[in-house]
């Protein structure tokens, strides 16, 4: 019997406001196999997962809900004024999230796979130190102008301070360096509709359709 051969790795990236998670919902409706960092992160916290139990060793029982869930907000506490707790956590969750990644990788029969990694240009150093081979990254683009708009709407239409949400966008990568360190940049400053043709134009160029 032949092995299957490997299938080709796509990142997909972005930044806050970029509408990333819309483009990826476009994938998996076109039948497209997603890795979601995020949910990956999410459901390692659930009670008797691997980072759970982790996270459980290095930062004691006083971290445990009533009902063994994790307290997100006492951890937080924790790791916020305390930069070795904080690097800690993080080892514990890139490790996670990683392992995951690879091992969805390696079980995976389809000829493309998108790994779904809203920080992946911030996160490079991680990816190569986790061996975490990908052949492109895509960027899920919109201008700066346009990102601070969308935002704003964001923060207004949520009741959130729009400050706030625009300060996580100044700790990333600004939208327009991202756009030269990338293989490919997906347009989203239309409608969901042109974000479909642009996908869709992109997916006919790399022959996935």
């Amino acid at each position: 019997m032949m092995q299957n051969k490997k299938p080709r790795i796509i990142i997909i990236t972005g930044s806050i406001g970029t509408g990333k998670s819309t483009a990826v919902n476009i994938l998996k409706q076109k039948g497209f196999q997603v890795l979601d960092s995020d949910k990956i992160v999410h459901e390692g916290y659930n009670v008797g997962n691997k980072m759970y139990n982790e996270v459980l060793d290095y930062f004691g029982k006083d971290i445990i809900n009533t009902d063994g869930t994790i307290n997100r907000q006492k951890l937080g506490q924790i790791v916020f004024n305390n930069e070795n707790s904080l690097k800690k956590l993080n080892e514990i969750v890139h490790s996670s999230v990683f392992d995951e990644l690879v091992d969805g990788i390696k079980n995976c029969k389809d000829k493309v796979i998108f790994l779904d990694i809203p920080l992946a240009l911030e996160e490079k150093e991680n990816i190569m130190k986790f061996n975490l081979n990908y052949d492109e990254i895509w960027l899920v683009y919109v201008n700066s102008d346009i990102q601070k708009e969308r935002l704003k709407q964001r923060a207004i239409s949520e009741n959130k301070n729009p400050d706030d949400v625009l300060s996580i966008m100044h700790r990333q990568i600004p939208i327009e360096k991202k756009r030269q360190m990338v293989d490919e940049v997906i347009m989203n400053e239309g409608t969901i509709e042109d974000l479909q043709i642009e996908i869709e134009k992109l997916l006919n160029k790399k022959c996935l359709s």
